[in-house]
């Protein structure tokens, strides 16, 4: 995949209207990984102060979609699953971490890690997208 075709895929990936709501930003986009963070504050937060486990599993697939679909063709996710394995606590910031990990056919399996500013592990999920021969631009 040359650089233009990857750089043209994040552009597009960075427009996404949902990820630019919830201020995720995309720090990396490159073929099949991706790395994003999204600051947090009280609207995160779940009736019990924590922050809400949809918070938690959006972050993670914005950035399952970011490098699903960083060839710049469109790839949609058609499972995913999530372990919450620790609250987050006070931290500013969740990051998260995807990488494609097995492609079969036209099937991609990705692991996403989901993190606090401070390293600690909150969250893995194991997805699949279905791959398209279809341009991202179309």
């Amino acid at each position: 995949m040359e650089n233009s075709s990857i750089e043209e895929a994040a552009r597009i990936i960075k427009a996404d209207p949902y990820a630019k709501y919830l201020n995720i930003e995309f720090i990396l986009i490159e073929k099949g990984h991706a790395i994003s963070r999204m600051p947090l504050d009280r609207r995160h937060l779940n009736f019990m102060g924590l922050v809400h486990g949809g918070a938690i599993f959006s972050i993670a697939d914005a950035t399952f979609g970011a490098a699903a679909n960083s060839d710049g063709y469109k790839a949609m996710a058609i499972h995913v699953s999530i372990d919450y394995l620790s609250p987050p606590g006070d931290t500013p910031y969740l990051e998260a971490e995807v990488r494609e990990d097995a492609r079969a056919g036209r099937g991609g399996h990705y692991r996403m890690e989901v993190r606090t500013s401070d390293g600690q592990l909150v969250a893995v999920c194991n997805g699949w997208a279905y791959h398209t021969s279809r341009p991202l631009g179309e």
